[in-house]
């Protein structure tokens, strides 16, 4: 931007100097020419600049002739004209400059977080620190990309993170961890810097390929993160033929488990409360996603619509006769065949989780590949009629593009209104619009990712659901110490479920809410999204 005033600067100085020269040159030549006057050239500057300021214009006016009169109307005009031009082209940008905060080159903190580079993940893993008060900073080595952070009031810190003087002024010596987000050669370079300066500073890196692990770690990594491949396995288990639990084991008698809600089960169009899942299941049900909104708590009168999807915890029995609840009775087509769109990390770890499974799976892709069976654009009729989407079971979309995905969902969609589609959405803001396509379940690499690097950070808490955008956290008892949970009422009040009780080491799962009562050491295990888990913190906990 300073290169750019000085060019326009020089520029517009040459261009003014261009114009004075020409009209003392006419001013001369006209005043021989109409008054019969002689006028030397330093006459004539004097007259033009004069002119130009609208100052004066010496001895030498007034001029009987209209050609003069008429020549310095003009040099009044462009005097003028030169200051409009000169105001917004000049006076406005130096004035912004003036006025507008830059983000800082040093920053004074303790304990913090520091994020080299901002991403799609960092802005998912932002939001978890902010909801947990850790202070954090964000390194940025782009000006404009760190005025417009810093404009949207995020903590930045304007420089190279491959330079010690940078991590050193972003307190390095003082941070809690080291988050490394950019790509393979510009991390690892990141780590040597910060081992350089810091033995013992916790650093998670976020991988693009699990085979970069190893170097990472010889680097001085003390934790890596692989979200594209994390991802992809668990897209896979939601393919519905696979008989996989998709579950978190809180205990050996609880889990936290997804469930859908099929056409034409028992459940199917009943409210929770007609289908008396509390009473007659014993489950918990933290919360449920319908088309890509995730509701926490639910209530009673929430009607179960097919491809409705539960988070519910109980006993693995109990949850089992649920899923078979849960389930159409009749089956229409035969679930055998399933497609993954787009072979990248993602599209090869769903196929190695579903290549165990007795499950026929076909791989598309635009490029010609080791084991792609189609090679074709996904948005073409022909690519989806020569994968057999006609017949097909499930399709997994797992590809860069956003927009791309978006239109093979539909027409996918369109050519198989019964087919489970699963989507990996790489921005956030496509997640609803994915769903709005077509698409039965679709999860987002920002929020993995982010949830996975806050699970590693808070080590004093287990964030066990990452991928399921849901936290279960250990925490104190707390304010609860004395009361049960009939009394309490921790759900109608924060939005969370107490799951289990962690009382002299040991965990206890079946908490009467009528007679279980807390106790000033015990810690309860409490599901629930970001805001409701701050909401007992700050009235139980804090």
């Amino acid at each position: 931007m300073q290169n750019n005033l000085i060019k326009r600067i020089t520029f517009s100085v040459l261009v003014v100097a261009a114009i004075i020269v020409v009209y003392a040159e006419i001013f001369s030549w006209s005043m021989t020419i109409f008054e019969n006057r002689d006028v030397t050239f330093p006459q004539a500057l004097q007259v033009v600049v004069e002119s130009l300021t609208t100052s004066g214009y010496g001895g030498f006016s007034p001029w009987e002739s209209d050609f003069l009169n008429y020549f310095v109307l003009i040099m009044n005009l462009t005097g003028v004209l030169l200051v409009f031009i000169a105001f917004p082209v000049f006076f406005l940008p130096f004035l912004k400059g003036a006025l507008e905060k830059s983000p800082p080159t040093t920053v004074s903190k303790k304990g913090h977080v520091i994020i080299c580079s901002y991403s799609t993940h960092a802005e998912v893993l932002i939001k978890e620190l902010v909801s947990r008060s850790q202070d954090y900073v964000i390194i940025e080595s782009g000006k404009e990309r760190a005025k417009d952070l810093y404009k949207s009031g995020l903590e930045v810190l304007l420089g190279n993170p491959e330079l010690e003087s940078t991590l050193e002024a972003a307190g390095l010596t003082h941070a809690k961890t080291v988050v490394l987000n950019s790509t393979t050669d510009k991390n690892i370079s990141i780590l040597f810097s910060i081992r350089d300066l810091h033995k013992s500073v916790r650093i998670i890196a976020v991988l693009d390929d699990e085979e970069m692990e190893k170097y990472y770690k010889l680097a001085g990594a003390d934790s890596t993160i692989s979200p594209r491949q994390l991802i992809g396995k668990s897209l896979a288990v939601q393919v519905p033929a696979i008989l996989i639990n998709d579950s978190v084991t809180i205990d050996n008698s609880i889990e936290l488990i997804e469930i859908d809600i099929e056409e034409g089960s028992e459940l199917c169009d009943q409210s929770i409360g007609e289908a008396h899942l509390l009473d007659s299941f014993g489950i918990n049900i933290i919360g449920a996603w319908q088309n890509g909104t995730f509701q926490s708590p639910v209530s009673p009168d929430l009607i179960l619509k097919s491809k409705l999807r539960l988070l519910v915890a109980g006993e693995r029995d109990e949850l089992a006769k649920l899923n078979k609840k849960a389930e159409a009775t009749i089956r229409r087509f035969v679930r055998n065949k399933v497609l993954i769109v787009g072979f990248g990390l993602s599209g090869k770890a769903a196929f190695s989780v579903l290549k165990t499974k007795s499950i026929e799976v076909k791989i598309i892709d635009i490029r010609d590949k080791e084991g792609v069976h189609i090679v074709g654009d996904i948005r073409d009729t022909k690519t989806l009629q020569e994968a057999g989407i006609a017949d097909a079971s499930a399709m997994i979309i797992t590809i860069q593009d956003d927009t791309i995905a978006l239109f093979a969902t539909l027409l996918a969609r369109s050519m198989n209104n019964k087919t489970h589609i699963i989507v990996r959405a790489n921005n956030i803001e496509n997640v609803k619009k994915l769903y709005n396509a077509g698409a039965d379940y679709v999860q987002s690499l920002a929020t993995v990712s982010g949830r996975m690097l806050a699970s590693h950070i808070f080590e004093d808490e287990t964030s066990l659901a990452a991928e399921k955008q849901i936290n279960l956290v250990q925490l104190p008892a707390g304010n609860l110490s004395g009361t049960t949970l009939a009394k309490s009422n921790v759900r109608a009040v924060t939005g969370c479920t107490i799951l289990a009780v962690i009382r002299e080491g040991e965990k206890i799962s079946a908490l009467d809410p009528e007679s279980f009562q807390f106790r000033d050491q015990d810690e309860v295990i409490v599901a629930g999204t970001d805001e409701s888990i701050r909401q007992f913190q700050e009235m139980y906990v804090d």
